[in-house]
């Protein structure tokens, strides 16, 4: 069996993709990424002020929320969940949902999970506009945290 090389990300060297003035996105992990199947994890940041437009999905999807202020909510179907920092919902297909930043003054920061990458609208997008689904700041970052550069 073939051993891979082990990778590292961190949040603070992925360039975010801009989606407009309310959200930014950036694909954590992906298999393109790894070179290897891995489980997709995308960074979410929805401004104060401001909700996502909201979608359903044909496949499971899991928020981790790392971030928010008190009044925000996490809408699931016709449930409001207020959200709170180290919840993790777990939003089976066909649920219609959204997020609802709008009474905030803090950023909503969120870990998005699936199990492959292209079930992440973003991934496609990314592509289409730099050629790949990730891009870091600094391409030199892992050999820097070793200590290597």
């Amino acid at each position: 069996m073939e051993k891979k090389p082990w990778k590292l990300v961190n949040s603070e060297n992925v360039k975010p993709y801009v989606c407009g003035p309310e959200y930014s996105s950036k694909m954590l992990t992906g298999d393109e990424m790894a070179g290897f199947p891995v489980i997709n994890i995308n960074e979410g940041t929805l401004q104060p002020g401001t909700r996502t437009g909201g979608g359903a999905h044909e496949e499971t999807e899991i928020y981790y929320v790392v971030s928010c202020a008190e009044d925000t909510y996490v809408w699931l179907d016709d449930d409001r969940l207020p959200a709170k920092p180290g919840d993790i919902i777990v939003i089976p297909p066909h649920v219609f949902h959204w997020i609802d930043n709008t009474q905030s003054d803090k950023p909503f920061v969120l870990f998005t999970f699936w199990p492959r990458q292209e079930q992440n609208e973003l991934y496609h997008i990314r592509h289409k506009a730099w050629g790949t689904s990730v891009a870091n700041v600094d391409e030199g970052y892992t050999q820097k945290r070793l200590g290597k550069k």
